[in-house]
């Protein structure tokens, strides 16, 4: 029987008869029975950075060191694996894959070689901070064993270690305080408000943010979340998960955030913002002031008016104010509208002057009791012009002139005979 038909034969027997298989495969297997001279090769962890303290994130480069001083012929090959411990671990782990040194690939002066287990981030995923153990396991064909016990005590010279004991730490992640805004503060409902921070981690962590939205009792209504790089800017648009409604204009909000990296957390202090503007209930237009006489005495009428369309508000109330030097911001007089589909000529008909105003300007505005289309409570204030200098309501030749005059005459000489009969009779 040739060899490949021995081969054949025994995959034929593998599947016929898997059970007879395996104890031929028993009766075949010669252990290895190293000699007496063999030695148990040298195998410790070097870790040249020498530094106690790691973090999550922190790339880490081990190696293992072996020095195998057994002549060539009774070398074997040997098998490694990096094995780990966390600080929420019970067990040990193996990471990193596992690593062969061959019988012929020692360096021929000193019988060693190193294989590394480079780049490695095995705590990305921790939940704990604390101690993390790490050890090689190998096997050399006879035994397997474990650094961590094969020897009579741990061992540690300069960068080489039997067993690696390393204190994985975690910085807490940091948020810049002024890059914390909502834009804009003041807005509408369906407006694109942003909220906008930027937070840190030294370690480099993932950080979790979550964006709590209050109302105007700071009591929290909702909160969204994101996970970020440190360092980058955190955005929240409003309108994408559809924070406001109609329903929320004229309402103030707040908020603040919390932010971890899965082991440490913080939160910033409550901010203000957005103040949603109301949404329009009436829309005016077209203020006017224009006076009765074209001379703009101060006592004659004034006629204002102000065009506004009120859909759905009755009792709508509309307030006049006028301002002089002598009397700024001076109440005038308010009138009444119900609601209506056509706009209304609001009208104001009155004598809102006095002497003290003559030869001074004026300027007039209207406040209402509803918001407007530019989600204001009150016009801008308007100039009127300016007021005659002329004081005196009626000239020297009226009719009205003449009789004061007559009466002061009168009530002197009623005055002078009265006088003149009780102190010189």
């Amino acid at each position: 029987m040739d060899l490949d038909s021995m081969i054949g034969n025994m995959e034929k027997w593998k599947q016929d008869d898997p059970a007879k298989f395996e104890r031929l495969k028993n009766l075949l297997h010669i252990p290895f029975v190293p000699p007496k001279e063999y030695k148990t090769p040298t195998v410790l962890i070097w870790y040249p950075p020498a530094k106690g303290e790691i973090t999550r994130n922190e790339k880490l480069d081990i190696y293992a060191y072996v020095k195998n001083d057994n002549p060539m012929e009774v070398r074997s090959d040997l098998y490694l694996a990096l094995e780990m411990k966390g600080p929420d671990d019970q067990e040990y782990a193996r990471i990193g894959g596992q690593r062969i040194i061959l019988a012929n690939q020692y360096d021929e002066k000193t019988n060693a070689t190193l294989r590394d287990w480079s780049g490695i981030t095995p705590f990305s995923d921790s939940q704990e901070v604390g101690n993390a153990t790490f050890r090689i396991w190998f096997n050399d064909m006879h035994s397997t064993y474990f650094t961590d016990t094969m020897y009579a005590r741990p061992f540690q010279q300069d960068d080489y270690y039997s067993v690696l004991e390393l204190d994985l730490v975690n910085s807490p992640p940091e948020v810049d305080e002024e890059s914390i805004r909502v834009i804009p503060l003041r807005a509408r409902y369906n407006d694109p408000i942003r909220y906008e921070a930027r937070f840190f981690d030294t370690d480099g962590d993932m950080i979790n943010v979550i964006l709590h939205i209050l109302d105007d009792q700071d009591r929290e209504i909702r909160n969204l979340t994101q996970t970020v790089t440190p360092g980058t800017n955190v955005t929240f648009i409003a309108s994408q998960y559809g924070l406001f409604g109609e329903e929320d204009a004229g309402k103030n909000f707040s908020y603040f955030y919390s932010f971890d990296d899965g082991l440490d957390g913080n939160r910033t202090g409550i901010n203000l913002g957005p103040r949603l503007i109301p949404s329009p209930k009436i829309y005016v237009s077209d203020p006017q002031a224009v006076p009765a006489d074209e001379n703009r005495y101060w006592w004659e009428n004034y006629r204002f008016s102000l065009q506004v369309k009120n859909p759905e508000m009755n009792s709508l109330q509309i307030d006049l104010y006028t301002s002089t030097q002598s009397h700024p911001n001076r109440y005038q007089y308010t009138r009444v509208i119900n609601a209506s589909e056509e706009a209304q000529n609001v009208l104001f008909e009155i004598a809102p002057f006095d002497v003290s105003d003559a030869g001074h300007s004026f300027s007039y505005y209207f406040r209402y009791s509803a918001t407007d289309q530019n989600s204001r409570e009150s016009t801008d204030t308007i100039s009127g012009g300016a007021i005659n200098p002329k004081i005196v309501k009626y000239p020297i030749y009226s009719t009205v002139t003449i009789a004061n005059v007559l009466a002061v005459l009168l009530a002197a000489l009623i005055g002078g005979i009265v006088i003149e009969r009780r102190f010189y009779r």
